[in-house]
C-alpha cells in the first residue's frame, strides 16, 4: 500500500474551501482532464474551467451546506457538450428535478447540456436522464441504472444523520507501469500495442496476441502501480456501530477524508448534532488501516481550533492533517 496513495493522481484531491466552511471535495482523475467532487456546497472558490472539468457529483445528503453549489455547476455547464452526474441518497432524483425546474429554460434548447440523477433505493441504484435540450424534462421515468465510473470501483454505506446520508469509497482502476527497456531486450518498440497489453492485463486475458505473441508473456513488461483509494465519510455519528458498518462496507482504504465537526469535551453536542468528534474519526481511520487522515467540516463553534482537532486526531492516528489542502 503507498504511503499516500494520493499522489498517484495528475493532481491531488483537495478541498475546496476551509475545514470551517461548505464541503466539497475535489478529485481530479488521474491522466484525464475530468474531475468529480464528494459533495458540492459552495463552489466559488473553482475556476470556470474547473467547474467545467466536473463530470460527477457525490452526494452525501441534501443539507444546503452539501448541495447548494450544484446552481454553480450547472450555470458553468450550460452550454457544453457534457452529462453532469449527481449520486445520491433516496431523495436525490426529486432534488434535482425539483433544482432544474426552478429556473426558466426557454433559450436553452438547442444545448447538448443533460444533468443525470442516480439515488439509491430499497432495491439498489436508480437513474433518471434530464436533457438540456426538453427544459430539464425527463423523457422517461426514473429507471435501475448504475452510471459508467470509468473502471473506478464505487462501495457506499448509509449513515447515520437523521436524513439519508452516504459514504463513499472510490477505487481507480488498476495501473501500470510500462518498461521499455525490458521490451527492447525482446526485440520490441513502444507502440499502441502497449495499451493492448495493459487492457490484457486488466481483463486478466492471457491468450490474446499482441504483437504476434500470447499477451501474458508479456505481461513482465508492466510494473504494477498502487491503487489509489479514497473514503469520504461526512455528517454522521460516528460511534463503534457506525464504524463497524463502515468498516464491512469499505474494507481496508488508504485515505480517509473524514469530518471532525466537534471535539470529545463536545461528545454530547455531537451526540445531538448528530456528527463525530475527532477522535471518532482517527479511530476509524485506524481501523480502515489508512495511512493518510485529512479532518474537514469542522463546525463554526470550533473555528480557530484547527490545532487541537489535530492533536486530539493525532493521539490515537498520527499520520492526520487538517486544512484546504490536507496540510497542518
Amino acid at each position: 500500500m503507498p504511503a499516500d496513495s494520493s499522489s498517484f493522481y495528475s493532481a491531488q484531491p483537495r478541498l475546496v474551501n476551509p475545514v470551517h466552511l461548505d464541503p466539497a471535495l475535489w478529485i481530479p482523475l488521474p491522466q484525464s482532464s475530468e474531475a468529480w467532487l464528494c459533495d458540492c456546497g459552495d463552489l466559488h472558490a473553482l475556476g470556470l474551467g474547473e467547474l467545467q472539468r466536473v463530470s460527477t457529483v457525490f452526494l452525501s445528503h441534501g443539507h444546503i451546506d452539501h448541495w447548494i453549489g450544484l446552481d454553480q455547476l450547472l450555470r458553468a455547464q450550460l452550454f457544453c457538450d457534457a452529462t453532469l452526474r449527481v449520486l445520491g441518497p433516496v431523495g436525490t432524483l426529486a432534488m434535482l428535478a425539483g433544482r432544474l425546474s426552478g429556473y426558466s429554460w426557454n433559450l436553452t434548447s438547442g444545448s447538448p447540456f443533460a444533468a443525470e440523477g442516480y439515488e439509491l433505493q430499497t432495491q439498489g441504484w436508480v437513474g433518471q436522464h434530464f436533457p438540456c435540450s426538453t427544459g430539464f424534462r425527463p423523457r422517461e421515468a426514473a429507471r435501475p441504472a448504475f452510471p459508467d465510473l470509468r473502471g473506478w470501483q464505487m462501495a457506499w454505506v448509509e449513515l447515520e444523520h437523521g436524513v439519508p446520508c452516504l459514504g463513499y469509497r472510490l477505487e481507480a482502476p488498476a495501473s501500470f507501469r510500462f518498461l521499455p527497456d525490458k521490451a527492447r531486450e525482446l526485440g520490441l518498440m513502444p507502440g499502441p500495442w502497449v495499451e493492448d497489453l495493459k487492457r490484457s492485463r486488466i481483463d486478466a486475458d492471457r491468450g490474446r496476441l499482441i504483437e504476434g505473441r500470447p499477451a501474458g508473456s508479456l505481461w513482465s513488461l508492466l510494473q504494477p502501480l498502487p491503487t489509489a483509494q479514497i473514503a469520504y465519510i461526512t455528517d454522521t455519528r460516528l460511534s463503534p456501530s457506525v464504524r463497524r458498518r463502515i468498516g464491512g462496507a469499505f474494507g481496508n482504504t488508504a485515505t480517509l477524508w473524514c469530518e471532525a465537526a466537534f471535539l470529545e469535551s463536545q461528545r454530547a453536542l455531537a451526540e445531538s448534532k448528530l456528527h463525530a468528534t475527532a477522535a471518532e474519526a482517527a479511530s476509524l481511520a485506524q481501523e480502515l488501516r489508512a495511512t493518510s487522515l485529512h479532518l474537514f467540516h469542522l463546525s463554526r463553534r470550533t473555528s480557530g481550533a484547527v490545532a487541537e482537532h489535530l492533536a486530539e486526531a493525532r493521539q490515537i492516528f498520527p499520520a492526520a492533517s487538517a486544512g484546504t489542502d490536507g496540510g497542518r
